[in-house]
């Protein structure tokens, strides 16, 4: 491996959190770029569009996927995949294929990072799309295959511990809090309420409108801003302009974009597990108001009349994101004895 390794993130980003660890290694000195099959609809950022994804018929997407793959083995050192994908993986008849074998036989080193949906059965997922239900069946095989050859494996939600054994936990990356500050909050009569599903099942939309409705047949003033279909730049003007943001009620951790909220100095609430001591590694650190389908509009009834209380669980929050989210002290975890000695000690007095 030369001095300086060349890392490539791909073949998706959900969520920009490959952009934003790559964006974080090429400030700590090293080419790090990433490649997509297609951008996404959210505006993230990415190095290198392949033209490859589903919307290209199998015999173009497929070459396209190769050749790039031939260029990457040529120019690139560390692969970091995410999403549970490769260049070249098949999942049909029930046999999972990949080309990770060829990439360790050139002496690359494989990363991979699990978002979700990716390794989690569908049984404990609240997704209930059919043509997730089709794919479910390959998860648990692919990721295997995966455990046996990457270097290293990650997953961003913790209960994907158990699909993932000999894995580990690393937060989001996808949010720079030297790149999103803080905004007063909104001190009106009326409480903005913001929820930004990427997937209404998945965050239990259902739920987040139901209390609001309650709440406002109790007569307290209350308004759902229930934000879709929109960039990352039009999501964060809108939670700007919120006092309190609803991540998700069902999954049991938090999403990306509650990491953004919190970077705006916004209070959280979410559900999140807390049955084992694993299933929040920050533990009481954590400064999302801990909610339920079942007892959100309590929650929200109990912070709509306290400001106070609002104001100083965004600050934490922001401090939160600061100390566990700087997406450079992310990658120093992940590419821990990767980086040559020079890097890890640019690393270590690079900004914070």
């Amino acid at each position: 491996m030369p001095d300086a390794p060349a890392i490539l993130h791909a073949p998706a980003d959900v969520g920009g959190n490959a952009f934003g660890l790559s964006r974080a290694e090429r400030e700590l000195g090293l080419r790090s770029d990433v490649a997509v099959f297609a951008p996404g609809p959210f505006g993230y950022g990415f190095d290198l569009d392949l033209r490859a994804g589903i919307d290209h018929p199998l015999w173009i997407r497929f070459p396209r996927r190769a050749a790039f793959l031939r260029r990457a083995l040529r120019e690139y050192d560390v692969f970091h995949f995410n999403f549970g994908m490769t260049f070249l993986q098949v999942r049909q008849l029930g046999v999972v294929l990949d080309e990770l074998a060829i990439v360790k036989r050139a002496g690359k080193t494989v990363l991979m990072t699990y978002q979700g949906c990716d390794v989690r059965p569908k049984a404990n997922c609240p997704c209930r799309h059919p043509e997730c239900f089709a794919g479910a069946r390959y998860r648990q095989p692919a990721a295997e295959r995966v455990l046996r050859r990457a270097d290293r494996v990650f997953f961003l939600n913790p209960d994907l511990r158990h699909w993932l054994p000999g894995a580990t936990f690393v937060p989001y990356a996808s949010v720079d809090p030297r790149e999103i500050r803080p905004v007063p909050a909104p001190d009106g009569a009326e409480l903005v309420v913001a929820h930004a599903p990427t997937d209404r099942q998945v965050k239990g939309t259902s739920h987040v409108e139901e209390a609001i409705a309650k709440l406002q047949r109790e007569g307290v003033s209350v308004r759902l801003d229930l934000i879709e279909g929109v960039t990352r730049d039009h999501v964060l003007r809108r939670v700007a302009e919120a006092d309190i943001v609803v991540d998700q009620v069902l999954i049991g951790w938090y999403g990306a974009f509650a990491v953004e909220a919190m970077a705006l100095g916004r209070p959280v609430l979410a559900y999140i597990r807390e049955d084992e001591p694993e299933d929040n590694p920050f533990g009481e650190e954590l400064p999302i108001l801990r909610t339920t389908a079942a007892s959100l509009a309590g929650d929200l009834r109990a912070v709509a009349g306290d400001r106070a209380r609002r104001l100083e669980r965004g600050a934490a929050a922001r401090r939160f994101v600061e100390e566990h989210h700087d997406p450079r002290q992310i990658a120093r975890t992940v590419l821990e004895g990767l980086m040559p000695e020079p890097a890890r000690a640019s690393a270590a007095t690079a900004p914070r």
